[in-house]
């Protein structure tokens, strides 16, 4: 694969990663129900993502430097939901 290749692989990836989280983000936000979603699982998914983003910057990777980012935020989202609502 070339280059440009393997960044565009990386960068479905992303998006399909990062989509995933989005509908559990949304129906939080609207039905305001937090009772049966983890709050450990989504501090360990921001961690993770942030240890990502630093690696993504060590190696000067953009695709998973903003998928990691990307990825931050949907989790500090949901983890401000889940403290708001509970």
């Amino acid at each position: 694969m070339s280059t440009v290749e393997i960044e565009i692989l990386g960068i479905v990836a992303a998006i399909l990663v990062n989509a995933a989280s989005i509908p559990q983000v949304l129906k939080t936000a609207t039905t305001k129900q937090v009772r049966d979603i983890s709050l450990p699982f989504w501090m360990i998914l921001l961690m993770g993502a942030f240890l990502w983003a630093i690696y993504g910057i060590l190696v000067r990777g953009i695709a998973l430097i903003l998928s990691s980012l990307v990825t931050c935020s949907l989790c500090l989202t949901m983890i401000a939901l889940i403290l708001r609502y509970r």
